[in-house]
Order: structure tokens, then sequence, then C-alpha cells
């Protein structure tokens, strides 16, 4: 049997209290509780709820953990305020209310004092109790009330009442009541959530314990069983976060079908969802749902609903997210119970164990009855981690005796949650009986003063068993002992006790509210006591609290933004702003206010037309004497969409899949719409729309269409919205389409190369050029250029050609960073070949380049004074119309006229410029060929080869003369 705590209701602890301040002008109610999480507070006077004003303050201020005192303030009292004053407090366990009455006139205060009491409060919270070795289970808790409550139970939502398997009893004891549930002949149906509600005149109060069962520990009905969840459903994250799995243990005879909802909504196999139900043991299962790729949309309420012909049973799991960047459940885990514990003996030492989740590790108490257990020379308590999260708890008992019989507790308590798992110890004559009960105050509060007034004595009288544990407080401070202060608690009667506070010379200082907290493991209780003493009055104030969350609003359409936080402080505070740790001033753009109602501050910044280096993280750090308090906001300043480049076309030949992508910039997702011509595209079996965060408010938005048709050829473009416009990328067209025939009867091989790669040696600034020939032509193939393993991208000085024989890589100036291994690979559906080569970039030494420079200017010095008297081309010849010479690269033996006639940047109608073969000592390279192009006739035509060039070259060629100043070209 494992029992889980979990979060719980409201209960009062001190019930509304009334006192007057300022000569009868103000007023306070006040009260306190326990509750987790924090509850909610509504004030009513009669059947009307109250709202704060100036008149009317209302608060709630920690105690201390999971405790709150709850203050109602009625300033300038007035004669209509009189009534009947409620107070409800309410959290997602359950609420509570209480009543005070508030009169003026003496003949309705006997009336007031007949409603007097106290709201319930459970003083013990509900425990489990097993007997008859599990087959009988008693639920069991401990109320404070005035009048006496009327107790109801329920079990999952539904009423438990009084049957030949339930009893129901509430007993009286001293001055509060003690509650129970006996169930007999227990099933495995009989686990879930019980909750018990009491309630009187003055208010109600509930709370809520599970039962869980081990697989193998609670009998099964004959005649099957209705689908009942046996334990708390679990939530597990993967490391990275992108992972999310709920675990929930069902059983049910016949095997029963789970359906899992999110909110309302039905969640469904497939995509980032996956639902199983497998089976753990003989009729229980294990129902999982598993969620990938993370959204912070996930967040909200699951439900697991596992029904049968017996029934249905329902298992509901709230999955929330903390921060507000990457969706991640809160690192922590409640204590869980996942086996039932287990007795074996060791020769003469008796060894209970019990294996524990949690995170972070649980403080662990072990119980005999209700007797805390500690290590001594019989008894020995240890804890050993056996994986993440998981503990193996031991208690080991050394030559045992009938007095240790009895139930055995061991209780596991972290920030996440409390856990129980229960063992019954049985040995013959054994008593495993328990008394005891919680701290309750029998007489009201006293303060007693000498004659002389140097002391004060503060006096009260409670009932406990065992004895409380009892600590004073003022106000908020634990008080200590010391020589001006003594703290005594004297046993008068059996469970009956004295605890005074004594003051020794008094002074204006030790004025205000005591407290007195006593507390045992069956509960707590507290009294108040008000000491005023006639003094001057100490400083008072208070540092600064948030009344409200800081929060960020956007207004104008965005063109101001409001950054604001109220806040409670006592005196007026000072404020500082930040954004990104430096100090924001005000100016034509920022404004900061601070203004005042009553004792709340509204502290304001105004940020006009905002820009993206707005964005960040802005503080508020606001201060007085009395502490200090601190503000994080952050801002995402949105801009509109922007589209990078166009978008890219890729084709998937096997599957017959197009895909267009197009990168958009964004700072969050934005909205895409991909439109075919003027046609918006919806998603459909053949179309889809994939949005993929590349990076920091970068987007890959992707069309992909299936099975792709004639009918998909057109223009295509992206539309991307937010919050501050919208942008249209440039159109891209799909115009080949694989044809149905080729894909079913494919015809061809793997492309295949003539002449592959070479390795290239250059020098910085210098060009260099990669050229792979396929052995047969393939306009559809496709190339990709890879340096080391990265891909090669056109840009400004690298370029990338393929006409379906030859694939160039181009690079215009060579750096020392360009050097690497190179890889070419062409592909086409039949498969791909790929071909290798180095590239070398060495570095230009610069005496080398002055030697060179020196050779470059000799020879052209020399030719300058044999060459000028030779007249040997005429102009007429050069403006003949012939058509260009580009025969003359294709002759064996051209002539040296035909030779300088193909030279002349005149010859024929000037199409396109005529390219010039250097001479070999210059650094151009040999396959810039001496032509003049016109645009090829047809796709057949190719380049010369390298070793066509080589040839040419060999043969003599007219040199330039350098002219010196700008102009046109003169031919030596």
């Amino acid at each position: 049997l494992v029992i889980v705590a979990e979060d719980f209701a409201p209960s009062f602890t001190q019930k509304p209290q009334l006192r007057q301040e300022d000569d009868g002008n103000r007023l306070i109610f006040e009260c306190q509780l326990l509750a987790s999480p924090k509850p909610d507070i509504l004030w009513f006077r009669g059947d009307t709820q109250l709202a704060e004003d100036r008149r009317t303050l209302m608060r709630i201020t920690p105690l201390g953990a999971n405790k709150f005192l709850v203050v109602l303030e009625l300033d300038d009292v007035i004669e209509t305020d009189a009534g009947l004053y409620k107070v409800k407090a309410k959290n997602k366990m359950g609420e509570v209310s209480a009543s005070i009455n508030l009169n003026f006139s003496p003949a309705e205060a006997e009336k007031a004092r007949q409603i007097d009491g106290i709201a319930p409060t459970f003083a013990k919270k509900p425990a489990i109790r097993q007997e008859e070795d599990g087959k009988r289970l008693l639920f069991e808790c401990r109320i404070q009330a005035d009048p006496q409550p009327s107790v109801s139970w329920s079990h999952n939502g539904n009423p438990v009442k009084d049957s030949p398997r339930h009893r129901l009893v509430v007993e009286k004891d001293g001055h509060s009541y003690f509650a129970t549930l006996e169930i007999k002949n227990v099933t495995v149906e009989d686990a879930g959530k019980y909750k018990v509600t009491a309630k009187n005149e003055l208010g109600e109060s509930n709370a809520t314990i599970s039962l869980n069962f081990d697989s193998d520990e609670a009998p099964v009905p004959a005649d099957g069983i209705k689908p009942t969840f046996t334990e708390r459903p679990v939530i597990r994250q993967s490391d990275d976060g992108g992972k999310i799995t709920f675990e929930c243990r069902v059983v049910g005879d016949p095997k029963p079908t789970v359906t899992w909802y999110h909110g309302s909504t039905v969640i469904s196999d497939g995509g980032r969802f996956k639902v199983t139900l497998t089976q753990d043991q003989k009729l229980y299962y294990m129902a999982r749902l598993d969620i990938v790729n993370v959204e912070n949309g996930d967040g909200g309420e699951y439900k697991a609903v596992a029904k049968n012909k017996h029934g249905e049973g329902v298992a509901t799991i709230n999955l929330n997210f903390e921060g507000g960047g990457k969706p991640k459940i809160p690192d922590g885990k409640a204590p869980r119970f996942p086996k039932k514990p287990t007795i074996r003996q060791e020769g003469d030492i008796l060894v209970m164990e019990c294996i524990l989740e949690a995170n972070p590790l649980p403080e662990i108490t072990w119980y005999q009855g209700v007797k805390v257990i500690s290590d001594s020379n019989r008894v020995k308590i240890s804890r050993k981690s056996t994986g993440k999260d998981t503990y193996l708890l031991t208690l080991e008992i050394s030559n045992p005796t009938k007095e240790d019989g009895g139930n055995y507790r061991c209780n596991a308590f972290n920030s996440f949650g409390e856990s129980n798992a229960n063992i019954a110890l049985n040995f013959q004559g054994g008593d495993d009986s328990a008394a005891g009960f919680a701290p309750t105050f029998v007489e009201k509060p006293k303060i007693i003063p000498n004659e002389s007034g140097t002391l004060i004595t503060m006096r009260c009288k409670c009932k406990a068993n065992p004895k409380p544990v009892v600590t004073w407080y003022r106000k908020t401070t634990v008080v200590k002992e010391s020589s001006k202060i003594k703290i005594k608690t004297i046993e008068l009667e059996q469970d009956t006790y004295e605890l005074t506070l004594e003051i020794t010379d008094p002074a204006g200082s030790d004025g205000g509210t005591y407290r007195c907290h006593v507390k045992n493991e069956h509960g707590e209780s507290n009294a108040n006591l008000n000491l005023n003493i006639e003094a001057e009055p100490e400083p008072e104030g208070e540092g600064p609290t948030f009344v409200e969350k800081p929060r960020i609003i956007s207004e104008r359409n965005g063109k101001l933004v409001i950054m604001e936080c109220k806040v409670k402080s006592d005196p007026k505070p000072t404020v500082v702003w930040y954004h990104d740790g430096q100090v924001v001033k005000e100016s034509s753009k920022i404004s900061i206010s601070i203004q005042q109602t009553a004792s709340v501050y509204y502290i304001k910044l105004e940020l006009k037309d905002p820009v993206q280096e707005d964005s960040g993280l802005y503080k508020c750090n606001i201060k007085n004497t009395f502490g200090e308090l601190n503000a994080n906001l952050t801002l995402n300043i949105e801009i509109v969409p922007v589209i990078k480049d166009k978008p890219k076309v890729i084709r998937v030949v096997k599957k017959k899949t197009i895909v267009v992508e197009c990168i958009v910039v964004s700072k969050f997702e934005p909205k895409c719409t991909w439109f075919k011509e003027k046609t918006a595209i919806k998603e459909d079996s053949r179309h889809s729309v994939k949005v993929e965060r590349v990076k920091e408010g970068e987007f890959a938005v992707k069309l992909e269409i299936s099975s792709a048709q004639q009918t998909d050829k057109g223009s295509y473009k992206l539309v991307a919205k937010n919050e501050k416009g919208e942008v249209t990328s440039q159109v891209v067209e799909i115009t080949d389409i694989p044809e149905d025939e080729e894909e079913k009867k494919p015809k061809g091989e793997k492309p295949k190369f003539a002449q592959g790669l070479r390795t290239v040696t250059t020098e910085e600034g210098k060009s260099a050029e990669f050229t792979a020939q396929l052995a047969v032509k393939d306009q559809k193939a496709t190339v990709v250029w890879y340096r080391n393993t990265t891909i090669i991208r056109e840009s400004r000085e690298t370029t990338i050609t393929y006409d379906g024989t030859y694939a160039r890589l181009s690079i215009s100036s060579c750096k020392k960073e360009h050097s690497g291994s190179y890889k070419i690979v062409v592909s086409n559906e039949f498969g791909k070949e790929e071909s290798y080569a180095e590239l070398k970039v060495t570095e230009v030494k610069k005496v080398e380049k002055k030697k060179e420079e020196e050779k470059k200017k000799e020879p052209e010095k020399k030719p300058e004074p044999k060459k000028e008297p030779k007249p040997e081309i005429k102009v007429p010849e050069i403006k003949a119309p012939e058509a260009p010479k580009i025969e003359v690269i294709r002759e064996k033996t051209p002539t040296q006229d035909s030779r300088k006639g193909s030279l002349a940047p005149g010859s024929g109608p000037s199409s396109r410029r005529g390219s010039l073969i250097p001479p070999e000592d210059q650094p151009r390279r040999p396959s810039l060929i001496i032509s003049d192009e016109r645009r090829r006739p047809s796709t057949d035509m190719r380049r010369p080869s390298v070793a066509e060039l080589e040839e040419k070259i060999d043969k003599p060629s007219t040199p330039l003369k350098p002219i010196g100043s700008p102009g046109p070209p003169a031919i030596v």
C-alpha cells in the first residue's frame, strides 16, 4: 500500500478575529490558515462580495511554509458597515470559509456571541491505516470545529455513503472531532482520490488523500473489474527536453481501451503523439502517451479515460512548464513508492525495505505507530542510491521482540510533495494501538502585569498528546530566551500544559502582536496576544512588496510600451530602472513616473516608438529603509518579416516530391501562406507546409508537394506575416515534373567521368579552376562541390557552371584559406560519381614579384624600336566587315595574315569583345582562347580543350604595346 499526501485545501488555524485601531475609526479582521498552493481570498458582507477601495484594504501575507495571514481593513468606519462578514479561501484542492459579526449596538451583542465559534479545520491530515492484513482500511482525520461539523466523504468525486462495505463515523474527542471512513473487503477498485469535507454554520474545509495499490497487493473481484488507475500518474522529460512521456498504471478486466485528451481535444496516435497500452502484469496495464518536439502550447490539463463493459476510470495530469524559454517541466518530482515494501529476516535481523523515487532527495522518517524511529544499537536506518532519482530505504531491527510488532510507516517529504509506505509487522501478542491528538488551547490566552509594571507574563493553556513543541513569535520573528525574556512549559496534569512568556522591564519596543505556536506529530495550533505598552513609538514601516505581478503593456498599435509595477511600501521607495545592466534615464523617448494611492505606489516606465535595440531584460529596483525588491521584465520587439533570398526548388525524383524552400527572418515564428499564381495553397494529402527554426530569429519555410503532377507547374511565392506586417517573396517557377513513364521504366546509368579533377597549385590573389568532364552528356544530373566536407555555394569570387558535359568551379582570387581537398559529386537517379583533387595556394614573396615585374618590362621595351617602322597591318584591312574568325582556331596551319586578322579588335561586326592569348610569362591562364565569339549556334558546341589551346599558344602571336595614358588599345 502506498499513501500519497498531495497539495491540500485551505484550513483555518485561527478563526477570524476583530480588533480596533485609531479610536475605533479603523477595524481590522484577521485570520490565519494553512493551504497549498496559496489560496485566492474573497471577502463578503452578507451576500455582497467586497472590493478594494479607498476605505477597504485586503491582503494575504505568508507566515511560513504554506501558512498565511489574511487581513481585511475598514477605514473611516460608518454604521452601514455592520453585518455578517465572511472570508472564503479557495485553491485547486478545495475551499474553506468562516464568518464573524460586526455589531455597533449592545442589544445585538448576545446575538453575535450565539454564532461565535470555530470554522472546521483539520488538526491532523487524513491518514490511512490497515487492518486484517490489508482487507480492511481506515481513513482517519482530526477536525477542530465549534459547533460540531457535518462530515462527508467522496471517492473520485462520487459520494461515499454507509453500506455493508463502508462505515462513516464521527466521534467527539475533547475539543475536536475524530472522523473515520472504514472500508471492508478492500478490492483494487477502491484505489483513487478520497476527499473529506467538514462543514458547520461558520464555514467549511476539506482535505484529500490518495489510495494507491501495488500490482499484486489488492484483491481482484471475480466477476471482472471496471478500469481503475492504481497509482499517481508520472511525467518524464528527456534530457534534451524534446520529449515528454505520461505514464498511468490501470487495472481492468476485460482489458480496457484508453483515450487521451488535452483539455477537451482527443489526442490521436500519429505525428508528434504516440499512444500505447501494454500489459504490465496480469490484469494490469501501463498506459503511455509520448509527445515529441515539445512546444509551449503542449502545456495544460491531460486526461486518460479508460473504459470497459464494467465502467470507466479517469486519470488527470497537469503539464506545467517553467520559465519563458524552451519548454521544460519543473526539475523535480514528488516522492513515490513504485513497489510494495518488503519484509524479510536475515538471521537475528529483521529487514524492511522500500524503493523510492524522488527529486530532490526527500527527508526520510520512519514511524512505528505514531512514534518516530531513530538509529540505536538495535535499530539501523539506511538509504542507498540505486539509479537516477531512485533510492533503496532500509530499516533493520536486531533481535526483534513482540514489542516491535505493529504498523510501520516510511514517510518521504520534499518540496514537490509527500508520500508514505505502510508495512504491517505482526507478532502474536503484539500491540499496535497508538494514541495521541493534536494540541488545542483550552482557555483564552492572558497577559498579566505585576503591580509595579516591571514584569509582564503572557500565559496560555493547551492540551496535547504527545507533549507539544512550543514556539513564541513577536509579529513574524521568533522570540528567544535572554536575560530579559524567560519561556516556560509546565505540565499541570496528564496531557495539559501551561505555556508562559515573561518579559522583564518591558519597554515600548516590546509591544505588538505575540503568537504562541504549539505543534506535535498530530497537528498544530496558535494563540494570539496583543501587548500594548504606553511609550515612545518606535519607527514603523515595511519593505516594498508587490501588490500585483509586474507586467508589460503594448498600446497605440505597438507605438507605446508601458512597463508597470504596483507595490506597497512604507515609507515611499526609491526606484531605479535598468536595461541590460545599464541605468535607464528619462529622455524624449523614455519617461519614468511614480504615483501614490494610499500606501500603494504605481511605478511606470513608458517607451515610445520602440525599435529592435530596445529589446532585452529590464529590471526595476525598488528600495526603502526596510527592504528592497526587484522586478524583471523581458521586452521582445517584433519586426516585419524579412525574406533573404528567392525561394529554392528542390526535386526528389524517386519519390516524385517537389520542395520549395524560403528563409524568413522574424523574431517569432511568422504565419506563412504559399500561393500558386494568385491562389493560396491549402494543406492536404499532397501539400504540406513546414516552418522550422534554423537559428534565433530565422525560419526555414518549406512547401512539400508529393506525387507531383503536370498541373503543379507554375509560379509560386510565399507570404509571411506577423504582428508588424507582412512580406512577399520573389516568384519561383516550377517547370520540370518527372514523367510517369520515366518513373515506371527508368533507363540509363549513373554518371561517369571522362576526365576527373586535377590538383591545382596557384598563388594568393590569382585565379584557380577545377574542371571535370562527363563521358556521357546528362543535362539532368545534379552537381555538388565540396571543400573538405563543406558544400561550396556560388559567391562573388566563386563561380560554378555545368552544361551537361563539363562541370567547372572557378575561384577568381585565391586566398590561403581556399587551400584544401576539393570534391565534385555528380548524381542522377541511377547513382553518383565522385572525383577529388587538391588546391594549394602559396604565399607571394615580394622579392620574386619585383623580379617578375622587371622581366616583364624588359621584353616589352626591346621590341618597340624594331616593330614600330613595320607597317604590316593596315587599318582598312582591319575594318573589313568579316564574320568573326572562329575558324582560325580550327585551322591546322593558319597564315600570318589570318592570325593577325583574328587579333584585330575591330574585325567584323563587334558583337562581343575578343579575348586574347597572352604571352606565356604573363599570369593569365592558357585556357583563355584568342577568338571573337558570337552566341554559340547550339548547345552541342563546346569550348576547345586545354590540350588544343596549348597547341595554339605555341604558335606566333602579336604582342600588345603598353600605351601609358588611358585610351583605345594600339597594336604594335
